[in-house]
């Protein structure tokens, strides 16, 4: 597994930084990993590759779906928690990941699926 760093933001708490963020990209773009914030540890689950779409579960909470964009640098796009109305800033809103481990797979990996520009 390798070091991430990454951050969401909701209107309550402002941007929030993910700490001990630790996740693994394979090849196929599957990634796994954990992580904790001021809400409390989580786990994280998903694909990046053709798209982003992750699983975060706060441990012994509730769990939330980050869909989004590869960048090849980064992982960008929005948050939602599910089964509730979308209300923006509240229940929905933006993240980001980065791979942060010098050389990183990770970092090679996104790279890689990062789906190909339409001309």
């Amino acid at each position: 597994m390798a070091k991430w760093s990454g951050w969401w933001e909701q209107r309550r708490f402002g941007r929030q930084e993910m700490c001990n963020l630790l996740l693994e990209v394979s090849p196929e773009g599957e990634m796994l990993g954990s992580g904790d914030d001021c809400v409390g540890a989580f786990t994280i689950k998903g694909t990046i590759a053709p798209e982003v779409r992750l699983v975060k579960r706060y441990v012994g909470q509730h769990t939330l779906i980050y869909v989004g964009t590869n960048s090849g640098e980064g992982i960008f796009g929005t948050w939602q928690v599910p089964g509730v109305p979308t209300i923006a800033g509240w229940t929905s809103g933006r993240f980001a990941l980065f791979p942060t481990t010098y050389p990183s797979s990770d970092r090679a990996a996104i790279r890689e699926l990062m789906p190909a520009r339409s001309s």
